[in-house]
């Protein structure tokens, strides 16, 4: 029997074709669809700001992971109470607010591990003002920074510290060595053993400048709108994609109930 014929993909391609104003019809009804949301659903700016949360290190000089360079765990912190309600108090807006304008993301590549790649957030602000969102995203990225430097500084100024230690030692040791007499050739071993740790110290000292120190990658300049003609454009496509599929479903299923009508009579 006709009914028990198993279903080619030509029995589907030929349903397809014949249903071929429904597709169209639901494709041209689902970008205009696309067109009114995008007068309708309101104007949204949007801006980004970029920071560097640095990158801890050992003593070794191997990279080092910590919470608030983890890409699995920076962005929870950014988004942590203190972090907003400075944010808040200095952009004058609700905490409410604050978080529901604005998307916080710190991306991991593939096939790597979470402490052999820089973490770089991405803060990205959503409001009905152009201003406001390249102040907000700007101000995030200010309050990142800060939070960001607290341990560093730390590290910074030990190493600082040690390096200044260093250098006082060296000198005195150095001059010593001129009128060091009998004792010279103590003084000349302590002075070796002063210099390497300086040497040392220096060198800490620069690979954490280089590589530890956080930093603004790039702050918001404009934002833009959601009712541009690209992003306008974009909802339309998507809009017009949606109804396509839609309307293949619906010619297949008009397809099959006329099929099944044509057995049974």
């Amino acid at each position: 029997m006709a009914s028990d014929r198993e279903i080619t993909l030509g029995d589907i391609g030929g349903t397809i074709w014949r249903g071929k104003w429904y597709i169209v019809l639901a494709a041209v009804l689902g970008g205009v669809i696309g067109l009114l949301f995008t007068f309708t659903g309101g104007t949204k700016y949007t801006a980004s700001s970029q920071v560097y949360l640095g990158q801890a290190t050992t003593m070794m000089g191997n990279l080092a992971q910590t919470a608030g360079t983890n890409p699995l765990t920076a962005a929870t912190i950014l988004q942590g109470d203190a972090i907003v309600d400075e944010v808040s108090a200095k952009t004058g807006l609700t905490r409410g607010q604050v978080n529901s304008d604005t998307d916080i993301s710190v991306s991991r590549a593939p096939g790597t591990t979470n402490t052999n790649q820089p973490a770089i957030a991405q803060i990205t602000t959503h409001t009905d003002n152009a201003d406001l969102s390249v102040r907000l995203a700007n101000t995030y990225a200010d309050v990142a920074l800060n939070g960001a430097n607290a341990g560093y500084a730390v590290v910074l100024k030990t190493l600082q510290n040690q390096v200044r230690t260093g250098r006082i030692a060296v000198a005195g040791l150095a001059s010593q060595l001129k009128g060091a007499g009998a004792n010279q050739a103590l003084v000349a071993s302590e002075l070796a053993t002063q210099q390497t740790n300086l040497a040392t110290a220096e060198l800490q000292l620069a690979r954490v400048q280089q590589i530890e120190a956080p930093s603004v990658v790039s702050k918001a300049t404009s934002a833009s709108s959601s009712s541009s003609g690209r992003n306008r454009a974009r909802t339309i496509i998507i809009g017009a994609v949606i109804g396509l599929l839609l309307g293949i479903v619906i010619a297949l299923i008009i397809g099959g109930s006329r099929r099944r009508g044509a057995a049974t009579a």
